[in-house]
């Protein structure tokens, strides 16, 4: 018998593979499925996994050219013992129905295939959910409607709330990823690269960027596809990585601190979808799925339900909680002194002391030197090099005394007006180390910025300033984003902008840099045209409040 070679490996020999299985649903409309499971008598469990990104790619590498290609390792799956169930959601791939992106009926569709697996002659009626992002996104919304058969669920590198994760960030629209996502990861593929595809008029004709720009605010549409967290039930391994800034790593972490049943979480760093094939995750999967879909008591819930990685520090470290209870909440002030750090538009400082005197830095949006596409506010140098801080508004600290480790929640407290009847914020962390004076004699003559590795980013759009305290935690506000208000020119505001969660030591003689713009090249500008300004005085002290961990 030939051995079939998948594009993360070949299925181990004697594997049963059911090709297009067609699943029908209550409303008559069929799933496609592959199911893959081991040749040797007896009922296994299954890992269920679904995407819009044709089933019939699994023999594409999984690397960073296909991003897509998101399930693990199918064939080593079968050869642990599992049955793998690959579908196409409705409306993509072979399936029927109309593509609706994580709307109701895919939601529904992924229920019934779950009881589906769960109940056939060759299943032990357990049934897992496995994959990556869009994988991974589908099984926070398969696990709050808690179908019987679902006994656990591990979603990695997947964001929860599709509206402020993936679309809107802070209410901006993330236009670089959805253009690039919907287009190049699912429509052109459907119709360019796949002559299997269906034949029928209606064929992925769902239209999720016109969508989107229908539904700028948190309304129905996107309620109906944000995940209840707070009623999965079922045991959640949520993995996550650092690095998830462009979509998923909030999702993450609020799965583990919102999920009501048994629960861990890791977050990692590096390439997401390159980890997920190697030892550090895929061993940590092995010992989840065996404790809950094979019963077998390997201990891992016994082990602190936390583990992070800590980047630029000492790598993984175990904790018993997120947020972490001794993170202490330190303060650093946006002040008017020259840092000496960083060519930018103002070259502004951080301080741990509050602001005295009166002080603002203000900057025109659009800059006549941004480009689209393309570069965004990073202009050309002298050389046709790239400075990526010239038409920035920056804020540096002195360089630091001793290391500081940041972990958990930022936010950006920020009193701000506008000539507009809007402004949008986008804030980078950045960490900066010492350069050599040869070094940086070499960048001024290249005509580029010192180096700087981010940390973290946050988002927001000032009409949708509205929070609710209900739902926001210590350095989390929770916008709201259902009725934005525009601004009164000239009228100063005060902002609490969510700076995405992270994990970092900032070593001694590094500085830490905050960069505020407008645009940044992957989010909408729309027609913004104003003079924004920062106020950083006795009265508004505008500031960054970071979760610090204690020596």
């Amino acid at each position: 018998m030939a051995i079939i070679q998948l594009g993360d490996g070949p299925l181990p020999e004697g594997t049963i593979v059911e090709k297009d299985v067609m699943v029908k649903m209550k409303d008559g409309v069929h799933i496609a499925c592959d199911v893959y499971r081991p040749g040797k008598p007896g009922k296994v469990p299954v890992l269920f996994a679904s995407s819009p990104y044709i089933k019939d790619s699994i023999d594409l590498p999984s690397n960073s050219m296909y991003r897509y290609r998101e399930t693990g390792h199918v064939g080593k799956w079968v050869e642990r013992g599992y049955a793998y169930v690959h579908a196409d959601v409705r409306g993509s791939g072979k399936s029927e129905g109309t593509y609706d992106v994580w709307g109701p009926k895919e939601q529904s569709d992924y229920c019934e295939m779950i009881e589906w697996a769960g109940t056939r002659d060759w299943s032990s009626g357990k049934v897992g959910m496995i994959g990556e992002s869009y994988y991974g996104m589908n099984q926070w919304q398969a696990a709050q409607h808690n179908p019987k058969h679902l006994c656990c669920i591990a979603p990695y590198d997947a964001g929860a709330d599709i509206y402020r994760h993936f679309a809107y960030k802070g209410g901006i629209l993330a236009i670089g990823f959805n253009n690039h996502w919907w287009n190049n990861s699912i429509r052109y593929r459907h119709f360019l690269d796949y002559d299997e595809r269906p034949q029928r008029d209606d064929y992925m004709d769902y239209d999720y960027t016109r969508e989107i720009s229908l539904h700028p605010s948190f309304d129905d549409f996107w309620k109906s596809r944000r995940a209840n967290l707070a009623a999965i039930k079922v045991p959640v391994f949520t993995i996550g990585g650092w690095e998830g800034l462009g979509v998923h790593l909030l999702g993450n972490l609020q799965g583990y601190m919102q999920t009501s049943g048994p629960k861990k979480l890791m977050v990692n760093t590096g390439d997401a979808q390159k980890l997920f094939l190697e030892d550090v995750v895929e061993k940590e999967l092995v010992r989840w799925y065996d404790y809950w879909l094979k019963g077998i008591d390997n201990g891992i819930m016994a082990e602190p339900p936390v583990r992070i990685f800590v980047r630029n520090g000492g790598g993984y470290r175990e904790e018993h909680e997120w947020p972490l209870k001794r993170a202490q909440v330190k303060s650093l002030y946006l002040n008017a002194n020259k840092s000496g750090a960083v060519e930018s538009l103002n070259d502004g400082s951080l301080s741990w002391d509050k602001p005295t005197g009166a002080a603002s830095t203000s900057y025109a949006s659009p800059d006549a030197q941004w480009s689209i596409p393309g570069i965004g506010t990073n202009v050309f140098g002298k050389g046709g090099f790239m400075h990526t801080t010239r038409r920035l508004v920056t804020f540096t600290s002195a360089p630091l005394e001793q290391d500081m480790e940041v972990t958990g929640p930022v936010m950006l407290k920020l009193w701000g007006s506008t000539t507009a009847r809007d402004m949008q914020f986008i804030a980078n962390i950045m960490d900066m180390g010492p350069v050599s004076p040869e070094v940086a004699a070499a960048h001024k003559m290249l005509d580029v910025a010192a180096p700087a590795r981010k940390v973290t980013t946050g988002w927001l759009k000032a009409s949708h300033r509205a929070i609710d305290p209900a739902r926001s935690q210590p350095l989390a506000p929770y916008h709201t984003h259902e009725n934005p208000q525009p601004l009164e020119p000239g009228k100063v505001y005060e902002f609490d902008i969510e700076i995405w969660p992270t994990c970092w030591v900032f070593k001694a003689g590094h500085r830490m840099r905050l960069e505020i713009m407008s645009f940044d090249g992957q989010h909408h500008i729309g027609h913004l045209r104003g003079t924004d300004t920062f106020h950083h005085d006795a009265t508004r002290p505008s500031h960054l409040q970071l979760s610090v961990i204690p020596k």
